[in-house]
């Protein structure tokens, strides 16, 4: 069955409105270079916080890069050494499922058996690239120093975690079946997405609109089987009965950084987030793992606080949407179960230990497991409590 967008109208600074037509790549105009060259000028058109949350700024490495079994369309890194490569495709030019996905897997797989110094030398020959690859993101203030970004530009290549995607231009069935195909080949470390860049026309001025979306995605498949066929890397998919557990590179990478200042965190972590899971509360992961509700009547979801790489648990995001007696309940409960105190100053306001420093997780879990538990139910009812209240008030008012 075929997909119909909405059409967008562009609204005018004077309030005039001009409807949008939806123009379709590959007239002759714009080609798949024209689409290369516009991700790799604006990155940040792509969705990938959508994606891979966890991920920070992407940063353009270069276009046209050899890796052995072919050419990445668009190649990008980001300040912590993440690895995204893009696949660009106008579906108009009507190419397999089994093709492309099988593209992409090779491209994975080429870069999978890769060094650092391989890899920087294969970036160095495409199009736009710079020399050396930390000089992409030297200036960026999430950087890490150089040889941390080595090892972990290096530590990806070899688990093969990184991110692909593949970017039309249009909405075919045979597209959004992609990601279920991908599923059959399940096994390497990498996140797929399927990303559509839909371009709209102003028939008046003549100017383009491009709104990206994400139509599939996958999660990472931990487990698989990957052998090697004369000199290529074959990835199968794992035998039906064997355990799998799936998750976002974020998430992996996010767990691996906790388990290395206390392998027992993650455990620790996984065994709270399960005993909060009847209360409502879900993990939501961006640069850090959010603990969120959505409670009837309220505007927004309520945020409990956020656990971030680094292992430090901070409490202030919930002063930001509770009322004051019920934050002030929250934060009091937890200063004493870490041996801190409160710190309440206009528009920031958390909970501290040793000065200023918020607590670590591992101060709360496992210790305070139940503990902390029941301070989230405490305000999980406390919100219930005075909203029902309020619309009392209203009901007899």
């Amino acid at each position: 069955m075929a997909r119909s967008l909405a059409v967008p109208v562009l609204v005018r600074a004077d309030n005039l409105r001009s409807p949008l037509e939806r123009i379709h790549l590959g007239n002759g105009t714009f080609t798949e270079s024209w689409l290369q060259e516009l991700i790799h000028l604006h990155p940040a058109i792509l969705p990938i916080p959508d994606i891979e949350p966890g991920f920070g700024e992407l940063i353009a490495a270069a276009r046209e890069v050899p890796c052995g079994h072919g050419i990445i369309d668009n190649l990008y890194l980001t300040p912590t050494g993440d690895i995204v490569l893009i696949e660009t495709k106008l579906w108009r030019n009507s190419q397999m499922r089994r093709e492309v996905v099988g593209q992409v897997l090779d491209y994975v797989a080429a870069l999978t058996s890769m060094s650092f110094e391989a890899f920087e030398a294969a970036v160095a020959r495409g199009q736009s690239a710079p020399e050396r690859l930390y000089d992409l993101v030297a200036d960026n203030p999430e950087a890490l120093d150089e040889p941390a970004f080595i090892d972990a530009v290096s530590l990806n290549l070899q688990r093969g975690r990184m991110l692909a995607i593949v970017l039309g231009d249009g909405i075919r069935s045979e597209t959004e079946a992609l990601s279920g195909l991908l599923q059959s080949h399940a096994g390497a470390h990498f996140t797929f997405a399927l990303v559509e860049l839909a371009t709209w026309r102003n028939n008046e001025t003549g100017d383009i609109l491009a709104i990206p979306s994400t139509l599939a995605k996958t999660v990472m498949i931990e487990r698989g089987i990957v052998r090697l066929e004369r000199g290529r890397a074959v990835i199968e998919p794992v035998p039906q009965d064997a355990p799998q557990k799936a998750q976002s590179i974020s998430m992996a990478q996010f767990w691996e950084k906790l388990a290395e200042q206390d392998p027992a965190l993650p455990s620790a972590i996984r065994t709270f987030l399960a005993a909060l899971e009847p209360l409502g509360v879900y993990a939501d992961l961006k640069a850090s793992l959010n603990l969120k509700a959505d409670l009837a009547d309220c505007e927004k979801p309520i945020n409990f606080g956020y656990i971030a790489k680094n292992g430090q648990f901070w409490a202030n995001p919930a002063a930001w949407s509770l009322p004051d007696r019920i934050w002030r309940q929250y934060f009091a409960t937890l200063a004493s179960l870490v041996g801190g105190a409160v710190i309440d100053e206009p528009g920031n306001s958390f909970v501290a230990v040793k000065g200023r420093s918020a607590p670590r997780i591992g101060q709360l879990l496992p210790a305070h497991h139940d503990d902390f538990v029941a301070a989230i139910e405490t305000v999980i009812r406390s919100v219930n409590d005075a909203n029902a209240d309020s619309a009392e008030r209203v009901t007899h008012g």
